[in-house]
């Protein structure tokens, strides 16, 4: 009897000792850790990019960029080992949904801080289109809702929006909740969604097509049979041809010319002094 009653004392020390560090570490969630902003210039900012640059517009004519916010691809670790599994996974996941939107054309799938979505978000789109675009089409796949803030360059840019393929939704095949808007409406959009979409979508429903998705090897995937994005999107590059100009090639930095003062013989500074008294 002595014996149990020193195991329950054991017990309850230990439990005295441990109790506020289990608490701690299973039940209290971590503070996220505070992480710079994304470069978007350099590579390791993206969980997905082509290997190689495609073609510019005005070298093959039209094709499709793919641009993906999908599922894991924001970030709030609350520790530096959390932050490498949550790339690391980010990029995994993101290969995985590119193995399907391939097929329309290379993907660039921007890493983003959950806490500063909107800032970048837009900082990727910009950089996407001054480094990656180079006149070439696009679509944008996501799972989610995007900040206003990220597209607003397509309600002003009407270039821009002309070779914008629309969005497509990541929506999940079971269990999917009301589908989501692909933007949300905000002050620079007074049309709502339509004021992002190209003139070849009358609808809101034609600019932003549902795609499923589903859960295979803990990752998810496009799970339909049929093509992603419908006909609208297969007839994309064709309406573009018949529709749209192509973006010229920048003519690139200018150098420098040397201005040479060329004169007839004898055209001296010094006749030229003398003419003028």
């Amino acid at each position: 009897m002595k014996r149990v009653f020193l195991i329950l004392g054991i017990l309850v020390i230990l439990g005295i000792g441990l109790g506020p560090w289990a608490y701690r570490t299973f039940f209290v969630p971590g503070v996220p850790i505070a992480l710079p902003a994304f470069d978007y210039r350099t590579n390791d900012s993206w969980a997905a990019l082509p290997a190689e640059s495609p073609a510019p517009v005005w070298k093959d004519g039209w094709a499709v960029d793919v641009i993906l916010v999908g599922p894991g691809t924001g970030l709030d670790p609350r520790s530096e080992a959390e932050l490498l599994s949550q790339t690391n996974h980010a990029k995994e996941q993101s290969e995985r949904l590119a193995e399907t939107l391939s097929s329309i054309g290379p993907v660039y799938a921007p890493l983003y801080r959950k806490a500063d979505e909107a800032t970048d978000l837009a900082a990727a789109f910009r950089s996407y289109v001054r480094t990656h675009n180079r006149g070439r089409a696009f679509v944008i796949a996501t799972d989610h809702t995007l900040p206003p803030e990220m597209l607003s360059s397509l309600t002003t840019d009407e270039a821009l929006r002309a070779r914008f393929g629309g969005f497509l939704r990541l929506t999940r095949a079971k269990g999917a909740n009301a589908q989501f808007p692909a933007v949300a409406i905000g002050p620079s959009a007074p049309d709502g969604l339509m004021a992002y979409c190209p003139d070849q979508y009358d609808t809101a429903d034609t600019c932003q097509p549902v795609v499923r998705i589903g859960r295979q090897d803990g990752m998810m995937i496009v799970s339909q049979d049929t093509p992603v994005g419908g006909e609208s999107l297969a007839g994309l590059t064709d309406w573009l041809e018949a529709n749209v100009a192509k973006t010229a090639e920048p003519l690139g930095s200018l150098e420098e010319v040397e201005i040479i003062d060329i004169r007839r013989p004898g055209d001296t500074d010094a006749k030229r002094a003398e003419d003028d008294n």
